[in-house]
């Protein structure tokens, strides 16, 4: 795929302009393209297209009153080894709501006994210590406490090695804002405890639905 030349005030380079599925079949090292599917700048590096800044965007979404949300089978690849998950809460039906989730591997969660997970954060109001909770052999991590009536909350987790044949760790901060209920700033970690290898995740309330939207990053490997 040739590169055309822009003149103008000074000279450009422009690289050449695709979507994901019509990359170059056989780039060299260094190529340069722009990734319309992913409004991306990426350069092979040899190996695989990566990108020039430090997060890719993968994929994203909204969901509305969903009792879970399964991200695509293959979000995870050897492509990254870390990834970013944001996560907009817009509505949440039950009160004191743990927000969890749980790694997938072919579209099917696994539940194994082997995740564990600890948080906790002050109170805007009075700054007092809130339990997030915490557990340990558990089927599913946490990933925040939701309220309800519920105004607005975010989740914003980085999962490392989710891919790789060992154990899945985990960091996370959340905040939130109730109606008539404490707002409170959780952080916290865990893992997954095994050698799965996980190609996505799902996220989902313990009961009851939520709303609202997500967008998950890949980190980009030097």
């Amino acid at each position: 795929m040739p590169l055309s030349t822009v003149l103008g005030a000074q000279s450009l380079v422009q690289p050449a302009v695709c979507t994901t599925a019509t990359r170059p079949a056989s780039p060299y090292t260094g190529q340069a393209i722009y990734d319309t599917t992913l409004s991306q700048v990426l350069v092979y590096n040899g190996t695989a297209f990566t990108s020039v800044s430090g997060l890719v965007y993968l994929t994203g979404g909204t969901f509305t009153t969903a009792s879970a949300v399964n991200l695509a089978a293959n979000t995870f690849t050897a492509t990254y080894t870390n990834y970013q998950i944001n996560i907009n809460l817009t509505a949440n039906t039950v009160d004191a709501n743990p927000l969890n989730w749980r790694g997938r591997v072919a579209g099917t969660d696994t539940t194994t006994a082997a995740y564990a997970f600890a948080l906790r954060g002050p109170r805007f109001d009075t700054g007092a210590d809130t339990s997030g909770g915490f557990g340990n052999s558990q089927t599913a991590a946490r990933f925040t406490l939701m309220q309800s009536p519920f105004e607005t909350g975010v989740v914003s987790a980085t999962i490392f090695g989710p891919q790789l044949a060992s154990a899945t760790s985990y960091v996370v901060d959340s905040t939130g804002r109730g109606v008539g209920d404490p707002d409170a700033a959780l952080s916290g970690s865990g893992y997954f405890d095994g050698s799965t290898q996980f190609d996505a995740l799902s996220f989902y309330p313990a009961s009851g639905t939520i709303s609202g939207s997500y967008q998950v990053y890949g980190y980009a490997i030097a």
